[in-house]
């Protein structure tokens, strides 16, 4: 018989809490009855299941499903959509150089075109995290998918700098929306025990983006242009707007937000898909939270207020390094700056593409930072979220103190794709504690919030290495430093360790 594990935890703030851990087989007495006292360090006792012919916790209904074809679907749609946003924010730093030479861009105007993106990322994602909280996921996901294709095609079509700007501010504010909204998705349709899958797909699909991206510039740019090799870039978002169409709503959120018949169709529906049947009658035990959807107040309570603002320094500063990162990398190789003399000689603003080897360095450096990311959800599985984002900051803050030292190209590309890969695992690990640290209510917020403030972190990070760079390279690298240390500082103020918590 199945069985639970059920231990009455007491906290140094003196409540208490449970947790359950199933077993399918456990070593007990013939005569144990539910109730008895186990053998362990804590007050454990064995409990049955619950009786799903009864009240129901909605992790309860999600382990009678089962895992099957309806999550396999909600997490296609996840790396679809997850996919198609890193690859839209990796097209400009690719794609920029060859538009540079075609429009005789000035310095000034590709600032802009690039901070025009984070700005309206990081706007719409607070304003849209609070958004998918009040009126849900489906919704927004949707209608932002829509308008990312169509403002893709625009920047491919683009007759004039104008026109390219305006389509990439677009792309900002859609991959603002989906990011914070997308990443709440993945969590809110199995079981809490398997949310690190679907926040592990949400991060990989991210990074494959990323990836890919890089890759199709060296295998495809120079051969047919910039405008065609956006549509190609873009692709992926079609199958994700077919799936968030087909899909329904977040039975999590529905539950919340007191939609209970919809909750119920909805779970209906996952239980047909996965082959399980579930109860006629369904009545779910949700916490409805109607009056403090989407609530800033409830953000920063005494309950959420160390997470709210640790995680958003802490994104702050990461995006700061790894926007900056997107465009410095670019600019480092195509421009010869490190000549082996120190990193000290201001480089020219002149038309000059990415070469063949350079498209290569930035490829191996994107598959560096999925090492980051893999080696982060590995760490997050076995040793927790805090210990590990703790090393790897001051890890980082070493890589980036060492790019200082340019003796030669070689050394300053291995310090840079370490650098790339510890920046990477650090995102990583920020991206699984945002939806971890906070309830159904306002995990939407709370994520766009966090993340609309790392963005205005990537905003200066771009506008500060475009500027700098051409002024002098070692001022973006001091900046870099800064942002590390105070980033790493922001790690060890953070209390809450997210990795045994139930989602409710």
């Amino acid at each position: 018989q199945h069985y639970f594990i059920q231990s009455n935890l007491r906290m140094s703030d003196g409540k208490t809490i449970s947790t359950k851990s199933e077993y399918g087989s456990i070593s007990a007495p013939d005569d144990a009855t539910p109730g008895d006292v186990l053998t362990t360090d804590d007050t454990a006792s064995l409990v049955p299941p619950r009786d799903l012919s009864s009240s129901q916790d909605l992790n309860d209904v999600y382990k009678h499903m089962g895992s099957g074809l309806s999550q396999y679907l909600y997490w296609a749609a996840t790396a679809l959509i997850s996919y198609s946003d890193y690859a839209e924010l990796t097209i400009l730093s690719v794609a920029l150089p060859s538009i540079r030479c075609e429009w005789q861009l000035s310095t000034l105007f590709e600032t802009a075109i690039t901070m025009s993106v984070f700005v309206s990322y990081a706007i719409f994602a607070v304003v849209f995290g609070r958004i998918s909280d009040i009126h849900g996921r489906k919704v927004v996901l949707t209608s932002s998918a829509l308008v990312l294709v169509a403002s893709a095609g625009v920047s491919a079509g683009a007759p004039n700098k104008w026109v390219f700007l305006a389509g990439r501010i677009v792309t900002g504010a859609c991959i603002g929306i989906n990011l914070s909204t997308v990443c709440c998705y993945a969590t809110e349709f199995a079981e809490s025990s398997l949310r690190l899958v679907g926040l592990g797909i949400f991060v990989v699909s991210n990074m494959a983006g990323y990836i890919a991206v890089n890759a199709l510039a060296l295998a495809f740019l120079h051969i047919v242009g910039w405008r065609w090799f956006i549509v190609i870039a873009s692709l992926p978002i079609l199958p994700a707007l077919v799936l968030l169409i087909y899909l329904p709503e977040s039975p999590r959120y529905l539950c919340v937000s007191g939609k209970q018949e919809q909750a119920h169709k909805t779970l209906r529906f996952m239980a047909r898909l996965n082959g399980a049947q579930l109860p006629d009658t369904l009545n779910l035990v949700c916490q409805v939270e109607t009056q403090d959807l989407g609530s800033y107040k409830t953000l920063f309570s005494k309950q959420f207020r160390n997470s709210t603002i640790c995680l958003a320094v802490m994104y702050f500063m990461d995006i700061f390094l790894e926007f900056g990162l997107i465009i410095f990398l670019p600019l480092y190789f195509s421009s010869g700056v490190c000549a082996g003399n120190g990193m000290g000689q201001p480089p020219k603003h002149d038309c000059v593409p990415l070469s063949t080897d350079d498209m290569v360095n930035l490829t191996l450096t994107a598959l560096c930072a999925l090492l980051g990311v893999m080696g982060s959800i590995l760490s997050s599985h076995k040793l927790g979220r805090l210990g590990p984002i703790r090393v790897s900051s001051i890890l980082q803050t070493i890589g980036i103190a060492l790019l200082f030292f340019c003796f030669n190209d070689t050394f300053t590309s291995v310090v840079i794709m370490t650098t790339k890969a510890v920046q990477a695992f650090i995102n990583t690990s920020i991206w699984i504690m945002l939806p971890e640290s906070f309830s159904t209510e306002v995990r939407s917020t709370a994520v766009g919030f966090v993340n609309g403030a790392g963005k205005f972190g990537g905003v200066l990070g771009t506008g500060w290495v475009q500027y700098f760079f051409y002024v002098d390279p070692r001022l973006v690298l001091g900046m870099f430093l800064a942002t590390s240390v105070v980033g790493a500082a922001a790690t060890f103020v953070l209390k809450r360790e997210t990795k045994d918590v139930v989602l409710t």
